[in-house]
């Protein structure tokens, strides 16, 4: 199988310390084929003036793309990276080879915009992790004020959860959440944190049962 990771930020301080890095290295490990999209800071490349870089590492292809993040960056500033990750790793994708399935994690809801772009594109299917509810945080820490901007932001989130076939939830509170801002019931799985490598990848397998078989065989019947 051909996967494709997109999330524009991870935590790699400890070797393997992000979830969604621990999936990546253990689906690589089991013979298949990884790519991973995310921002250059996360993978800890100095891209310079470069606008791509291209990094191996434990069985993952991983696409780094030169979009600077700073938690003390003005919201506007943050908008405008969250805007520029998403149409890079959207164009990029659209230039590889066409993969089995998608799995992209959030926050920002953001990266899921080139998810579901390639799902589009490619006609596959698509798996979220949602690991913090937006735009319930932004709004709480008093980033987010505009009555507008809330509504838009509210409306983008239902979209999202429903383009994805699968929503794989942290914790039952958020699973709960989303199954209410357009998510189908049946599509929502939770996976809380913990599991080793080994455990996130079979909860993960035990989650997408039969996705991309179904999805092949609709594929076949639209011939």
């Amino acid at each position: 199988m051909h996967l494709y990771m997109i999330a524009q930020y991870l935590n790699l301080q400890n070797r393997g310390e992000d979830r969604f890095y621990k999936l990546g290295r253990e689906y690589a490990a089991r013979g298949h084929n990884v790519t991973l999209f995310a921002s250059g800071s996360a993978l800890g490349m100095d891209l310079g003036k470069k606008k791509i870089g291209l990094l191996q590492r434990d069985g993952i292809t991983m696409v780094a793309f030169n979009v600077p993040y700073q938690a003390g960056m003005s919201r506007a500033k943050k908008l405008l990276s969250y805007h520029k990750f998403a149409r890079m790793a959207g164009k990029q994708g659209l230039m590889l080879p066409k993969p089995d399935l998608l799995v992209a994690a959030t926050p920002p809801l953001s990266s899921a915009l080139p998810a579901i772009k390639l799902k589009k594109h490619f006609g596959i299917p698509l798996v979220l992790e949602v690991r913090e509810l937006w735009p319930d945080q932004p709004i709480q820490r008093g980033t987010l004020k505009n009555g507008l901007l809330i509504g838009r932001a509210r409306k983008f989130e239902e979209h999202v959860y429903g383009q994805a076939d699968r929503v794989i939830a942290i914790s039952p509170e958020i699973a709960a959440a989303v199954e209410q801002r357009g998510a189908e019931q049946s599509n929502v799985v939770v996976i809380p944190e913990g599991p080793d490598d080994q455990g996130l990848v079979n909860s993960y397998e035990q989650a997408m049962k039969n996705l991309v078989q179904k999805d092949k065989i609709k594929a076949a019947n639209r011939l």
